[in-house]
Formats: C-alpha cells, structure tokens, sequence
C-alpha cells in the first residue's frame, strides 16, 4: 500500500486534536498569513510591529478551528476567515483604510458559514500563488527551497522532459515511491532496474526528479514543474 504524504486538509483535520500539530501549521503557513493581510491591507506589514498579523494568526487558527472538509481547500477558507477579521478588526478600530468596508456579506460578530461554503478564488494568479506557498511548505521538510530548485533545474528541455519521466514512473510504482515517502532518498537502484537511465544522470537530477514527484503526489495543477514529462 503507497505512503501518501497527508494533504494540507488532512493536516488540518488532524491538528483539531493536536496542539503540536496547530502550532506547526501556523509556524509554516507565516508567509501565506502574511500575504493575504498585506494584500487587504495595501502595504508591507512585520511580524511583532503590525498587529494586523497577530489579527491573521488569531483567524488562522479559527480557520482552522472551524473547517472541515467540505468547505473545499483548507487555504482558501482561510484567507476568507483572515479577510474578514481584518475588516473587523478596522472597523472596531475605527481607522482609515484602503479596505473596502461596504460589503454586505462580511460580518462584525460571526462567520458567514454560508458564504464561506461557497468561496473560491477567482483569478488563477491567486490559485497559483497559494499552490507555491504549500509547495514551499512541502519541500523545506525534505530540505529543499525553491532558490535550490531553480539552481538545479536542467536548462536543457529534453533532459527536464526526462527527469519529469521518470518522476512519473516513480509515482506510479507504488514500492519505489514508498521507499523515497520513507527514506527521503532518491531509490536509484530500484530506479535503474526499470528505466534505461545512467545512475550519474540519475544523481545529477536527484533534488529535481524528487519535487517534481512531490508536486504530482500532492496534484499541484498550477506549478510549471508538473508539466508533460512526455
């Protein structure tokens, strides 16, 4: 049976009972908190300076709090929340701000579960943004950033075309994907045994083969990386 890595809902879910589980979520999910307010907002705001992102954290973990599954992807329902608190919190302060405050559907007291239901990110710049934050998110557990990854991705397009190849192959193997979900570790003996690929190629792709694997495994639809590997 294949090891899948838990989906961000799943997390999600699981961290309802568990206060270590919440806290991680919140440490690794800073930067996304942090676009969605600065995007309300209109400027740059500092942790431990604005207190519009103490207001983020705090909604983070109401998303959080009151999500389930059927809400739809977890970081759209909580840039809702997180919006919404924002809008709030101006409005108790009484400050001038560049929100807009005239929406009928944001609510001073409770949540709109209905409206939150029915939320979805329009505009695919937003989806894509949001994808790349999880997918940060996924490769600093396998210690590996983006910088890293634009540093070792192949300039030539044959050999990407390869290595995304092989990445489908491993996905679809479910004892070879088993063995890297496990051991974090590219299996190229197992590998080599059922593609006609030289072990130096192999290593020399490794930390690409892996995200691409990563972006397949956890279906990011956005991301340039998961293109036709044909």
């Amino acid at each position: 049976m294949v090891t899948r890595r838990q989906s961000l809902e799943d997390r999600v879910i699981k961290a309802k009972k568990d206060s270590g589980e919440i806290n991680k979520l919140i440490s690794e999910f800073k930067p996304f908190i942090a676009s969605v307010a600065q995007k309300k907002v209109g400027r740059y705001l500092e942790y431990g300076v604005d207190d519009e992102l103490s207001v983020g954290l705090i909604a983070f973990k109401e998303a959080m709090d009151s999500y389930d599954k059927n809400k739809g992807k977890f970081l759209s329902f909580a840039k809702l929340v997180i919006s919404m608190r924002l809008i709030d919190y101006y409005r108790k302060q009484k400050r001038e701000t560049t929100l807009s405050l005239d929406d009928e559907q944001s609510t001073t007291d409770a949540i709109d579960v209905k409206s939150m239901d029915s939320y979805r990110i329009d505009e695919e710049n937003e989806k894509r943004v949001l994808e790349i934050i999880e997918y940060r998110a996924e490769l600093e557990k396998w210690g590996i950033s983006l910088e890293d990854l634009a540093k070792v991705s192949p300039r030539k397009e044959s050999l990407r075309k390869h290595y995304k190849k092989v990445a489908r192959v491993i996905v679809k193997n479910s004892d070879i994907l088993n063995i890297l979900l496990q051991t974090k570790r590219l299996p190229i003996k197992e590998i080599e045994e059922i593609i006609p690929i030289h072990r130096k190629k192999l290593e020399r792709g490794r930390i690409y083969i892996i995200a691409v694997v990563l972006a397949l495994v956890s279906n990011f639809s956005y991301l340039n990386i998961c293109g036709s590997g044909e």
